[in-house]
């Protein structure tokens, strides 16, 4: 696995591929994902790796930030691939909806 520490060099894309890798070497509890609305209107979902200083958007292979056109198409993507994070959040305008610690 890639290192993720500051200055380790450029982390890797956080691909579908990626995340399910992280998923089975990471563990519980070592990140944290948000999914957000873009001013346009799509939403995406960004990591926050505990030790990092900035959150991560998830890419698609090419390397572009993936957007979702409605929100339960990514809420479904952070169920299926990021089901061990500490914390899922939805942020709607000033909203924030989540799941907070309660890993099965």
């Amino acid at each position: 696995m890639a290192d993720m520490t500051p200055g380790a060099g450029k982390p890797p894309k956080l691909t579908k591929g990626y995340l399910e890798m992280l998923g089975a070497s990471l563990g519980r509890g070592t990140y944290g994902v948000t999914v957000k609305q873009t001013p346009e209107g799509f939403w995406t979902i960004r990591l926050k790796f505990e030790g990092q200083p900035e959150e991560r958007p998830v890419t698609t292979a090419r390397g572009e930030m993936k957007v979702w056109r409605n929100v339960i198409g990514a809420i479904t993507f952070a169920q299926e691939n990021c089901g061990l994070a500490s914390s899922v959040c939805v942020e709607v305008g000033g909203w924030k909806l989540g799941r907070i610690e309660n890993v099965n």
